[in-house]
């Protein structure tokens, strides 16, 4: 397993627990208040038009007087936007919902970790699973720039050094690429070059063409190396977190670039791409947990995260939002409140509670249908409205 950390395995045992509980299609909705400017956009409207008819007569003056009123008392009595609303769907009592994508055919894809199956599910709840084979263990997945979905895939649930990229098209049918080197290969994205790339626990990130051809760039931190998420950024190169306390930028034929994260105890996790041109990254462990943001250019900027006082949050996924936010998922061991959450651009954040307790959110994506879509390791797939 090259110079893998004796730790990587036991690490992702324990996050990605199986729950053993049953989950529930509740759903909770709450108030949030009518949206300010909107109002104020009315008002300044109706005030230009008041002030445009000073020749009209005084039984148009009347009447447009009581249309503004009734059109504020309107406004008045009108509904207040519900906040967002989480639906759970139950599709597996075997393996672990891990790795989640909008697919090219308009539904979500997602793994099983610990299981060799991929599954499906509409918009509208309806999943399908789909058994690779009888050795693989699919860990992350990604829509592939052919039409098809790309995922990583272990020989088992063991740690083997012997990994897999694996091709799946919409209608089920895998294909499999053999990495050609011992290695723990974890995410996977698509590049900006037609080309995916993925991440290795044994200090490399690899380029793979669709058509199976590898190249592998190996990459060294003060730890040894420890590449874990990757996404393409909006520079057009390779962003990924490494567990040493590092964001890593990689052109795309594998120059690197290190920013320290100034943390101690804890690690960077998952990384994606924001709204505002910049990275978006999760920090968890047993340091304090944050979100943090880079610039392209490397600056970096750390958002204390107003959880419960202690230092056991596990902030994972994290992907931006149709609304202009960011949405992450979040776990906290003590509380045991396991959540979605949103951040702005500007740091805000806000918890939405899933349904089912201790629920074990992992990985967020937006879906086609304006909602955000999660994966949870007590057996679910979830979706989280945004307006």
């Amino acid at each position: 397993m090259g110079n893998l950390p004796a730790s990587f395995c036991h690490e992702q045992a324990g996050k990605r627990r199986k729950h053993g509980m049953t989950a529930n299609s509740l759903s909770k909705t709450g108030d949030v208040a009518q949206p300010y400017f909107r109002q104020r956009g009315f008002l300044r409207t109706a005030r230009e038009s008041w002030h445009s008819h000073g020749s009209k007569s005084r039984t148009q003056q009347v009447m447009m007087s009581l249309a503004i009123v009734g059109s504020l008392l309107f406004l008045w009595v009108q509904p207040v936007s519900a906040a967002p609303t989480i639906t759970e769907f139950h599709v597996s009592n075997v393996g672990v919902p891990q790795g989640i994508a909008a697919g090219p055919d308009g539904n979500l894809w997602f793994t099983l970790f610990y299981d060799n199956v991929v599954g499906r599910i509409t918009p509208q709840g309806r999943s399908t699973l789909f058994r690779l084979n009888t050795v693989n263990s699919a860990t992350y997945i990604t829509n592939g720039p052919d039409g098809a979905l790309w995922l990583t895939l272990l020989n088992d649930v063991g740690g083997s050094t012997t990994n897999q990229i694996g091709r799946l098209t919409t209608g089920g049918k895998l294909t499999t690429f053999t990495v050609p080197l011992a290695s723990y290969i974890w995410d996977i994205t698509t590049g900006p070059n037609g080309k995916l790339y993925f991440t290795d626990g044994a200090s490399r990130v690899w380029r793979v063409t669709t058509k199976g051809k590898f190249t592998a760039f190996p990459f060294n931190d003060k730890t040894g190396g420890y590449p874990y998420q990757i996404t393409t950024g909006p520079d057009g190169n390779l962003w990924f977190t490494d567990r040493g306390h590092l964001i890593v930028k990689m052109t795309p034929s594998g120059k690197f670039t290190t920013f320290q994260v100034p943390i101690s105890n804890a690690s960077t996790d998952d990384i994606a791409t924001g709204p505002d041109g910049n990275l978006w990254f999760t920090i968890d462990g047993t340091g304090p947990s944050r979100i943090g943001r880079i610039t392209p250019s490397g600056t970096i900027t750390l958002f204390p995260f107003p959880g419960s006082g202690n230092d056991e949050l596990f902030l994972n996924g994290i992907s931006a939002g149709p609304d202009g936010n960011l949405w992450f998922t979040y776990e906290d061991f003590n509380t045991h409140v396991n959540a979605i959450g949103r951040i702005t651009t500007g740091g805000s954040t806000s918890l939405f509670p899933t349904p089912t307790a201790n629920s074990g959110p992992t990985d967020i994506t937006a879906g086609p249908d304006g909602a955000m879509w999660f994966t949870e390791a007590a057996g679910n797939v979830g979706r989280i409205t945004t307006s």
